[in-house]
């Protein structure tokens, strides 16, 4: 399974729905729908600054972690950025072979 890490912000209706119920457990809720996906939330921190939350996921693909970004934005909750863990040493090594191979452009 690949590792995502989702940033996020929540909506004002998200913030009143919190003032009104400071008790609920949003941890509790996002691992609901994580599990529910076939997904593993690893963590998940809310943050002082510009990002409200951080949330660390495992997930088989891409496309389960931008259906549940999908599902929640399309609810107003707020929004979210999702990112995925790469292996840049990986990367850098195809990167040598696509360099090799590669003309730019001339005058």
């Amino acid at each position: 399974m690949a590792r995502f890490f989702g940033l996020g912000n929540y909506s004002e209706e998200s913030f009143q729905a919190f003032i009104d119920n400071p008790d609920q457990d949003r941890r509790a809720a996002v691992q609901e729908l994580m599990e529910a996906m076939g997904c593993k939330m690893l963590r998940m921190e809310f943050l002082r600054g510009s990002i409200d939350f951080i949330i660390e996921v495992e997930a088989g693909s891409f496309e389960d972690i931008a259906a549940i970004k999908m599902a929640v934005e399309a609810q107003s909750v707020g929004t979210i950025d999702a990112f995925e863990v790469i292996d840049l040493n990986a990367i850098a090594k195809k990167a040598g072979v696509a360099s090799s191979k590669y003309t730019p452009p001339s005058s």
